[in-house]
């Protein structure tokens, strides 16, 4: 027996009367995921992106169905439980409801996936490292299609697990189903099929490989299709994104690991692990694939178009299952397992607590309430760039907002890196020298008001 399934061996013989309590142990997560990402939910506004979400999943059903089918494939299912969520309530907490509920999801699903070749520790080890990623805690908590990217991984991977390891033809079709609409989830998400290509490839039991290689080039032929469907969507759209360089990758890096060093160690460790037994390589490369599949798919995309590397937080389940290697092999000297799982849970805890208490980077609850309070009876109300509008009338629906400054003056809310680019901003809507800048407030690291006047 190999060194990680030996240990893992000895992780799940436990007495008969804790096996109830293992098997509570996803639930526990998933619920216990489920209250961190819902503390505070509704404290920060919505940013320019929520916000823009959140107006195309109001109206009717039709009205989304086709602004879906024309305009926002890419977040096709993100915006069907948007407009589901509106159903009920149009707060920021219901609306950040769906990728709470996802991600908590994930988390659970995630202890299952890694019992199956890590062991309860390791599968326990994982699910835990997942929910308390920073990066994930931020995903769950914005109403972006990424939380939902995540759930879409850990639940295709766990269905391509079980069915390569319990064998039967007809387990691979669900497999193959949900592969196929991986990409409705995030576009990125649909990377980790080819994690499971090379996985199928490399490992050494070829029962059903037939079943499976036709399972798996549907799913990935579905897939494609999808992908086709969303990129065609998306060249005659106004992209945002900046060109990828060293820093912004190193950013989308760094935010995948949570901003954990110890993560990413015990990652690295776990990997080790994993190839060094022979018998667990094929989960060595099934790991490294996710991890690394979102990853080459943003470099390839970035030749091509410019990209976001906020979605390469979907590369954290791949990095939560390395961590989890660790965790069976050291199994025997359980101080040590829970010595490094409190390491890591603490700085886990120490750098959530900062990204949550942190300045956001739009505040747009705020600005309303400004403007609203000292804005004069002449005067007009900008909102650049015009994708922000929707940000801004959802907490002041009642103030008319204008295309350029008229009246004695104008108030100009600008999302800007700098004062100095709002500035540049803002001067094609004000008309120098009809208007000056008279005053500039800081609302978030990114949003500026701005007070213009006649001279």
């Amino acid at each position: 027996m190999t060194e990680v399934a030996a240990a893992s061996a000895l992780s799940t013989d436990t007495p008969a009367s804790s096996r109830f309590a293992w098997r509570l142990a996803p639930l526990a997560v998933a619920v216990g995921s489920l209250g961190l990402y819902a503390v505070a939910l509704g404290h920060r506004s919505l940013s320019t992106d929520e916000a823009a979400s959140l107006e195309q999943a109001r109206g009717s059903w039709t009205a989304v169905l086709s602004t879906i089918v024309h305009d926002n494939p890419v977040q096709a299912s993100h915006l069907v439980l948007l407009r589901l969520a509106q159903s009920f309530d149009d707060s920021e907490m219901a609306s950040r409801a769906p990728s709470v509920i996802a991600v908590a999801l994930a988390a659970g699903l995630l202890v299952i996936l890694g019992t199956l070749f890590l062991g309860r520790i390791g599968g326990l080890v994982a699910g835990v490292a997942f929910a308390l990623n920073a990066g994930v805690f931020e995903a769950a908590r914005v109403a972006r299609p990424t939380a939902l990217g995540l759930l879409g991984i850990v639940l295709a991977t766990l269905i391509f697990v079980i069915a390569l390891e319990r064998g039967g033809g007809w387990r691979w079709w669900p497999y193959a189903a949900v592969a196929a609409v991986l990409p409705l989830t995030h576009p990125l998400a649909a990377s980790v099929l080819a994690a499971h290509g090379v996985t199928l490839i490399v490992q050494h039991n070829r029962r059903d490989l037939r079943a499976a290689g036709i399972a798996l080039v549907t799913g990935i032929a579905g897939a494609a299709i999808l992908l086709g469907w969303m990129a065609n969507d998306r060249l005659d759209a106004v992209d945002t994104a900046r060109r990828l360089d060293l820093a912004e990758l190193a950013h989308g890096v760094t935010r995948a690991l949570g901003w954990n060093p110890i993560l990413g160690v015990a990652a690295v460790a776990g990997i080790v692990l994993l190839f060094r037994a022979p018998a667990s390589r094929t989960w060595g490369t099934l790991v490294t694939g996710l991890i690394a599949a979102p990853l080459v798919a943003i470099l390839l995309a970035a030749v091509v178009v410019p990209v976001y590397v906020t979605p390469l937080v979907l590369s954290a389940p791949g990095l939560a299952l390395a961590a989890g290697a660790v965790a069976p092999v050291l199994a025997q000297s359980r101080g040590l397992v829970w010595a490094g799982l409190a390491a890591m849970l603490m700085w886990s805890a120490v750098v959530v607590s900062v990204r949550v208490t942190r300045e956001p980077a739009e505040d747009w609850r705020a600005v309303a309430v400004a403007v609203r309070q000292v804005r004069g009876p002449r005067e007009t109300v900008v909102v650049l760039p015009e994708r922000s509008r929707a940000a801004f009338s959802y907490y002041a629906p009642y103030v008319a907002l204008s295309g350029s400054a008229r009246g004695d003056g104008a108030w100009i809310a600008v999302v800007a890196s700098s004062p100095e680019v709002a500035i540049s901003s803002a001067r094609p809507v004000v008309r120098t020298p009809t208007y000056a800048l008279l005053r500039q407030f800081r609302y978030g690291s990114d949003l500026r008001l701005q007070h213009w006047v006649r001279p």
